[in-house]
């Protein structure tokens, strides 16, 4: 039997491109569906609408599902089981202790699991029950002491898959595995890269059938943001300024958001993906069967830019990378290669999507589409 106790002090993350995640040794068997019994009782009204604990829980799961390969999880929400060690289930459970180890007051969580060799046979949660609990996004709450129970359940989940903690094995990482709670409240670069370790690609796992929307090849959209460089450069007279994400970065990723977007995911599934293909995961399958219209409809502008400002602190943070100059501001960047790629699939040659977008940039403003 061991435990891993997330502990409630904010540590400072430092950037990195190598990959540190750590690994407690053993793992799922290929195949397993490692089923959480979630036995948590309701809530009181939770930030981000949940109506009881156990939602948080199964969002959390969601979110690493997409990341998994051979294994999977599964949620029991609210489930009638009682907790009890090695008793064949994984329970999910509130106290002030877990079995024999009481919760002190510096310790959000612990997760008790045991093994047979290298092999996981069961993994149980304990939240602390003694502290303030709410479910938002963002930012810690330090001032108000009301933590995130999504985010502590998700680094929870971490151990129950068998990563551990990379900042107590000398690394330093931007993680959501480590020791200490942070502002990260998703998985990082370096969570997915420990569970690929541990259960390989979810590319081959992923994928909905149906109508797909597919995108030009990426050296026609790399040619329009080369084209875009040049017309910043000589013909608007900007300046440069820095970025940590290069032009074929942003072209690349920016384009595989879009696709997803139009594929059915959400803003946050959207990211979620890209992030996984950053961390080496492969192509992640879409959400859905995209839409049958004679016209293909973006999504608003504001949220593409917010996965442009996001994928800058991927950059920055997770991989570690340093900043390149561009003439194109990160804004004029996301907007014009989503309106070349919302030309090129409505019908628009890669020579007409350029006219029609430099049109834009001229003050003609929006362009007609080519159907």
């Amino acid at each position: 039997m061991r435990r891993t106790i997330l502990l409630l002090l904010l540590v400072g993350a430092a950037a990195s491109a190598v990959s540190s995640y750590s690994l407690n040794g053993p793992f799922w068997p290929a195949g397993s569906t490692v089923t959480m019994d979630l036995e948590l009782g309701s809530s009181p009204a939770l930030t981000d609408g949940c109506r009881d604990w156990s939602c948080p829980v199964s969002d959390a799961i969601g979110v690493w599902n997409v990341a998994l390969g051979r294994v999977q999880l599964k949620s029991i929400p609210n489930s009638p089981a009682i907790k009890g060690k090695r008793n064949g289930r994984n329970d999910v459970f509130s106290g002030t202790s877990s079995y024999d180890y009481a919760l002190g007051s510096s310790t959000l969580a612990v997760t008790t699991w045991w093994s047979q060799g290298n092999r996981i046979t069961e993994a149980d949660i304990c939240f602390n029950s003694a502290l303030d609990w709410d479910s938002y996004r963002g930012d810690l709450r330090r001032n108000s002491g009301v933590y995130d129970f999504r985010r502590v359940a998700m680094h929870e989940l971490g151990h129950v898959l068998g990563l551990g903690h990379p900042d107590e094995s000398s690394q330093s990482v931007t993680a959501l595995m480590n020791s200490r709670v942070s502002n990260t409240d998703t998985l990082a670069v370096d969570d997915i890269q420990g569970v690929l370790a541990l259960y390989g690609s979810p590319a081959e796992n992923t994928g909905i059938a149906g109508l797909t929307i597919d995108f030009p090849a990426r050296d026609q959209t790399y040619d329009f943001r080369a084209w875009l460089e040049q017309k910043y450069r000589d013909v608007l007279g900007r300046s440069t300024q820095s970025s940590y994400t290069d032009v074929e970065g942003s072209v690349v990723w920016v384009q595989e958001y879009l696709r997803y977007r139009l594929n059915a995911c959400t803003h946050d599934e959207a990211l979620e993906r890209v992030r996984i293909q950053i961390a080496g995961g492969g192509v992640v399958g879409v959400c859905g069967s995209a839409a049958s219209s004679s016209t293909i409809t973006f999504p608003p502008r504001d949220q593409t830019y917010a996965f442009r400002t996001k994928l800058e602190e991927i950059y920055q943070k997770d991989l570690g990378r340093a900043t390149v100059k561009t003439y194109v501001d990160a804004e004029g960047d996301v907007v014009w290669i989503q309106e070349y790629l919302r030309y090129r699939l409505n019908g628009c040659t890669h020579a007409q999507s350029l006219e029609k977008v430099s049109l834009q940039i001229d003050g003609y403003g929006v362009q007609p589409v080519c159907r």
